[in-house]
């Protein structure tokens, strides 16, 4: 498409009228209905999926819903988990891995895919891939590897030992997570995407621009290994070029994967832009950069000679075939190649880690856009659609590595019809005619008499009609002998004037809130049955977050423009509603936990998922050590047993079962400090302050055994009856 287009595009829409504007604005579906829309969206997704389904805008919208016809599809699949088949990939891989041929296939053949690379559509529609890396064999021998300089070194020096060296305190196996944020799509057309890489040894987790750093800790350790096995194997006298030669093949190692990091550190920081007739150009620029750095490659010449290729054919064909088993997605990917012929005026920018492009392309339903257009009284010039696409990838030292956005629209070229006058004149005028007679004896005089219109004017659709009349007079006298008569009807002028003028429509922005929800960070907390009310301190930065459209609405039709997000913090606002731990407390709960819904003005709060907002609780008689909802001499002893056993020999108290419930599984289980929470009775425990105390610093000793005892004499008793557990614990503790 030619530049002009642009500049004609915008002196013509500088002109044009609002209505049309605003009638062809974007509306995402046919009203604000967000349950309308997913209707709509889950009605699409019976067919499979095209690019032209994706491309498509209807003639009387500007944006594509692609985004919501990804979420339907994704919504509705019956086969929501899978197994990539990367064999023949693999293969292609190899093949293609030049004189990395062997740490390709090693690294692909035997450490990555015999434990499956799958892949999981979750509840929520968002898209999870997740494989299993195995530890590696740091003395296997393969090109440029650490194991292939220690073989050398053992050939050179007769060392067999250098093979067998124990690197099994390095560890590096691990399991990867990238999960694509799909379930945004019903909302929008960007995609978070998440990275982890979590080692299994330490249950470390890693970002995916944190991996140079970990190769290069690894290789740190391999070497000093290695380094630590020359001086045992190899005489004295050779250790010191020995470990020389082994250092230089380990740089050679460590040097790619720095150079690895430089460059991707510089891309986190490059700046750079451009423009390009078509992608035959955008890839003519990146075959001269290769040439001019001495890299012996050539990209084919068109996005259809790469989507040709054999190993991208088969890498996506075989990877949408896992993916969609049920062959609810059509597209080739000869497919995109032809798409990504097609785009035109290409423009882009990478700044701060986010890049920016935008093309465009033809429309493929310009008839019935033109149709459309002419149907509402406006000439039509041109319309063609453009893509706009943004990768922010300025987390990928983080987990949140980035996100993809990917918009299509519409761009309409359109004009008014022009205005037209017509003005008709018409004046007839009659001259006087004069008759007179004499008699002898009468006379009548009629002196004159006039009829005038002077204008008429009429005016289609803003001038008023006015018709003027002069009066007319008759008079008569008595004469003897003359009779004078004069008529005269003189129209001077009759005008009709007819105008098509363009009145502008009343508009009305209007928002509309189209889901609402609450983030929050919650804590767990232990209670006692007699407490009165839950803690605010479970629940921090409740943040109310409120998704809306913004658009207009002309004539009594409504029109989305633009969609975002409003956020608030509300912690302050928070409550429980009517739940408090003596209400909430059931004396046969076997797990003591229960999910206490939070309130704000009145109203449950609800996360994204559409489910409550909960704080978990654990709640429990006052003095019940082993759980068993009762509070007797059992307690007791425990109580005075473990206090025993921790104050003799400086015990650790995480060494030391506390309760002897089921649910304590381990002296450092969540069970076990609950335990210790509702044994601590004299410490107050029953405070808000204290209840985050941890085992290790609550003081658990006779005197609490003792209270627990006394407090069971008195439930025992029907003297008390009438008396409540509070009222009890009150007297036990001497509290008013």
């Amino acid at each position: 498409m030619k530049k002009s287009l642009f500049k004609r595009a915008i002196a013509v829409a500088a002109a044009a009228p609002l209505a049309l504007t605003q009638c062809l604005i974007n509306a995402n579906a046919e009203s604000n209905d967000a349950v309308q829309t997913t209707a709509t969206a889950q009605a699409e997704s019976s067919s499979k999926i095209t690019l032209d389904d994706l491309l498509y805008i209807p003639a009387n919208k500007t944006v594509s819903d692609w985004n919501q016809l990804v979420w339907a599809k994704l919504a509705t699949r019956t086969q929501r988990d899978g197994t990539f088949n990367l064999t023949e990939l693999a293969k292609e891989a190899v093949e293609h891995a030049g004189q990395f041929k062997d740490v390709a296939d090693y690294a692909l053949n035997e450490l990555i895919i015999p434990n499956g690379v799958k892949y999981q559509i979750t509840d929520n529609n968002d898209v999870v891939i997740t494989g299993h890396i195995s530890e590696p064999d740091f003395n296997r021998n393969l090109s440029l590897t650490s194991g292939n300089a220690l073989a050398i070194q053992a050939e050179n020096y007769k060392a067999p030992n250098l093979t067998k060296i124990d690197f099994s305190d390095i560890s590096v196996e691990g399991d990867f997570k990238i999960t694509f944020e799909t379930s945004k799509l019903g909302a929008g057309t960007e995609v978070p995407i998440k990275f982890e890489y979590k080692t299994t040894a330490d249950n470390k987790v890693y970002a995916a621009g944190q991996l140079f750093d970990l190769a290069l800790d690894t290789m740190a350790k391999v070497k000093a290994k290695g380094d630590a096995a020359l001086e045992k194997e190899i005489p004295a006298q050779f250790v010191d070029k020995a470990k020389a030669d082994y250092a230089e093949k380990i740089k050679n190692v460590t040097d790619k994967i720095e150079k690895a990091k430089r460059n991707f550190e510089k891309a986190l920081k490059a700046e750079k832009s451009g423009e390009y007739a078509n992608v035959a150009g955008v890839i003519a620029k990146a075959n001269t950069w290769l040439k001019n750095h001495n890299i012996n490659k050539q990209i084919p010449a068109t996005a259809t000679d790469i989507a040709a290729k054999s190993i991208v054919t088969k890498a996506y064909d075989q990877l949408l075939n896992d993916f969609s088993q049920e062959h609810d997605i059509n597209i080739t990917a000869a497919d995109l190649g032809k798409f990504a012929d097609s785009l035109e005026n290409i423009k882009g920018s990478l700044a701060k880690a986010v890049a920016n492009g935008e093309a465009t392309f033809k429309d493929a339903e310009q008839a019935e856009v033109k149709a459309y257009v002419e149907s509402l009284g406006y000439a039509f010039v041109d319309s063609y659609k453009k893509v706009t696409a943004k990768v922010d990838f300025s987390g990928i030292n983080t987990t949140d590595a980035g996100s993809v956005a990917v918009k299509i629209e519409r761009v309409l070229v359109t004009n008014t019809t022009s205005t037209t006058s017509s003005t008709t004149t018409t004046t007839t005028t009659t001259t006087e005619s004069t008759t007179s007679t004499t008699e002898s004896t009468t006379e009548s005089t009629t002196s004159s008499s006039t009829t005038s219109t002077t204008e008429s004017t009429t005016s289609s659709t803003t001038t008023e009609s006015t018709t003027s009349t002069t009066e007319s007079t008759t008079s008569t006298t008595e004469s003897t002998t003359s009779s004078t008569s004069s008529s005269t009807t003189s129209t001077t002028e009759s005008t009709t004037s007819s105008t098509t003028t363009t009145v502008p429509p009343e508009v009305v922005e209007t928002t509309s809130i189209i889901k609402s929800y609450v983030t929050a960070d919650t804590q767990p907390a232990y209670y006692v049955s007699i407490e009165d009310a839950f803690d605010k301190a479970q629940i921090s930065n409740v943040v109310l977050h409120e998704r809306y459209i913004k658009g207009y609405e002309i004539n009594g039709k409504n029109y989305v423009s633009g969609e975002g997000e409003n956020t608030k913090d509300i912690t302050a606002d928070v409550n429980f509603g009517l739940a408090t731990p003596s209400n909430t407390y059931q004396s046969g709960s076997t797990s003591f936990k229960y999910e206490v819904p939070v309130y704000a003005n009145g109203e449950v709060l609800k996360d994204i998922d559409g489910k409550n907002v909960t704080v978990t609780v654990y709640i429990a008689l006052k003095g019940d050590a082993n759980l068993d909802n009762l509070v007797d001499s059992n307690d007791a002893s425990q109580v005075l047993a473990y206090y025993a056993k921790v104050s003799t020999n400086n015990t650790d108290v995480y060494s030391v079962n506390l309760s002897k419930s089921a649910l304590a599984t381990s002296p450092t289980s969540e069970y076990e400090e609950f335990a210790a929470f509702l044994a601590d009775v004299h410490y107050g425990a029953d405070k808000n302050v204290e209840r985050s105390v941890k085992k290790d610093n609550r003081l658990i000793d006779s005197n609490d055994a003792a209270y627990i005892l006394a407090f069971y004499a008195r439930r025992s008793s029907a003297d008390y009856n009438g008396k409540t557990d509070r009222d009890i614990w009150n007297e036990v503790l001497k509290k008013a």
